[in-house]
């Protein structure tokens, strides 16, 4: 089905929107990322000294997904570093690219990194759905077959953008950062190359797609009153690299099964919960709903995440949330990822 028999089929745009993605792919604008650009001869080696993951190794066109954790091992920030010649590229949440920059400068003393944040100067792009790898490889033939967190240098009408690979939200996703000035530029390059199959798309749909892949957020699943661990960040996470800020605590709460909590998926009939909602099961509350969203398909139902003890963290678990009207059911959809 091509985006507009998916819009004509009924439920308006966000309902014709979120079936594409599904069928064919959409494009997103995501003003809620932004760019940071790293160079200097330490830099790698510092932040492979402040994050979870081991990116020291990352070869050129390469990238990971890390996360900044305080002492205390908490959430501080998700980001994926992309490893270029002579620099990095690091995608972050808008909101979090200051306290990364400000994160790195704290922990910088004689070595040589300079951050350059590019949220004002630049434009990310996203596309995603089964049919995304193969637009954007018509639109960027060397984007063919880059691997999750990969990264290439792409040429847009003169100007360097970066294409990336990203975490799956309708299967298949990929992210473009280039110059604000290319990015109508960017958008009718890939429309183009989509031939009727790419679909443009809202941050609404975008929110729900997020919660049905069970993403986690920066400040509702992600802040420092969770642990990587706790919102299954288990692939930005290496057991094995030296230390770095916080690493005992997450190793600990790896070897000694200190997980109390765990990010899940929840569904239930009805519109969206209150973010904060208590979440009980048997009269004991057992969580909270972090994120929620109308599911864009016409069909009543609604999507959210949130953490629950870990014994309640089973797919199919009957589940009550507190809300103004009084308590609704919901069930346990399934882990976050």
């Amino acid at each position: 089905m091509s985006p507009a028999a998916a819009s004509a089929a009924g439920g308006g745009p966000a309902a014709g929107a979120y079936r594409a993605a599904h069928e064919e792919a959409v494009l997103v604008d995501r003003p809620d990322l932004a760019a940071l650009r790293l160079e200097g001869k330490d830099a790698l080696d510092l932040l492979h000294r402040l994050t979870t993951n081991d990116v020291k190794g990352l070869a050129e066109g390469m990238g990971a997904a890390t996360v900044f954790t305080t002492a205390k091992g908490r959430i501080v920030a998700l980001a994926t570093l992309h490893r270029l010649k002579g620099w990095l590229h690091l995608l972050c949440d808008a909101a979090h690219a200051g306290t990364i920059r400000d994160w790195i400068d704290r922990y910088t003393f004689r070595e040589e990194v300079r951050v350059e944040d590019r949220s004002a100067s630049h434009a990310t792009l996203l596309v995603t759905g089964p049919r995304s790898e193969g637009i954007v490889a018509r639109a960027f033939p060397s984007a063919a077959g880059l691997p999750r967190h990969g990264v290439v240098q792409v040429d847009l009408d003169g100007e360097a953008g970066l294409l990336v690979r990203t975490f799956p939200v309708a299967s298949d996703a990929w992210l473009l950062t280039v110059p604000g000035a290319f990015a109508a530029s960017a958008r009718a390059r890939l429309l183009a190359a989509g031939a009727g199959r790419l679909m443009t798309a809202p941050l609404e749909v975008f929110e729900a797609l997020r919660i049905e892949a069970g993403l986690p957020a920066a400040g509702k699943e992600m802040t420092e009153d969770h642990n990587p661990w706790e919102a299954r960040l288990d692939d930005a996470i290496s057991l094995s690299k030296g230390c770095y800020v916080g690493q005992e605590v997450i190793a600990r709460l790896n070897t000694y099964r200190k997980v109390a909590r765990l990010l899940v998926r929840l569904e239930a009939e009805g519109g969206p919960f209150p973010e904060g909602a208590e979440i009980a099961a048997d009269s004991l509350t057992i969580g909270r709903v972090t994120s929620s969203a109308a599911l864009p398909d016409g069909s009543g139902r609604s999507l959210s995440l949130g953490y629950v003890r870990d014994e309640d963290a089973i797919a199919g678990k009957p589940v009550t949330v507190t809300t103004p009207g009084g308590p609704r059911p919901a069930v346990v959809a399934g882990p976050a990822r």
